[in-house]
């Protein structure tokens, strides 16, 4: 999988980042695109705040399917779904409707962070569709809180080549 995600990206650049991020929402985890990416900006492949914004762009993106289920089909017969079908991605109705509870109690705060929290960055889309949040303002949290994780996980991956290359200095000196 990894070898495949990076393939993808030396060989589309953004419009990797960008396809990676659509597919983290059924779940190809960002955890390991935007690091990567990161990494590759620190070497002077890519560029680190177009990786960024790539990042959010196609997370945001993934977002939308999720969201327009949410909205279109409704709480009722999402959660007649997961009870009879969610088994296979480990959700069930009871699970729908604590998600919807909690978001209804956060609001658009529960998107916006949300977005920054594995496990519950893909599925936060249906709750937020499911009560009908405007979706320009869906939009937006969603997009702060995709750029915001995006950003972390691409610095953290960047960092890693300084870190990688400190130690070869340390260990070079050693020598």
């Amino acid at each position: 999988m990894a070898e495949w995600t990076l393939d993808l990206m030396n060989t589309l650049g953004y419009l990797g980042i960008v396809l990676l991020m659509v597919l983290e929402n059924l779940p190809l985890p960002s955890e390991l695109i935007l690091p990567a990416a990161g990494f590759a900006a620190a070497h002077g492949d890519l560029n680190l705040p177009l990786v960024v914004l790539a990042g959010a762009l196609g997370s945001v993106l993934g977002t939308l399917p999720l969201y327009h289920i949410g909205r279109a089909v409704g709480e009722e017969q999402l959660v007649k779904w997961a009870d009879r079908y969610g088994k296979w991605l480990t959700l069930s109705g009871k699970d729908l409707r604590r998600a919807d509870d909690w978001f209804d109690r956060h609001g658009p705060r529960a998107v916006l962070f949300g977005r920054m929290v594995p496990g519950i960055r893909s599925l936060l889309s249906l709750p937020a569709g499911m009560s009908e949040m405007a979706l320009p303002k869906f939009l937006l949290y969603s997009s702060v809180g995709s750029g915001l994780w995006a950003a972390l996980l691409a610095l953290l991956g960047a960092y890693a080549v300084f870190w990688v290359l400190r130690r070869r200095q340390g260990r070079a000196a050693q020598g």
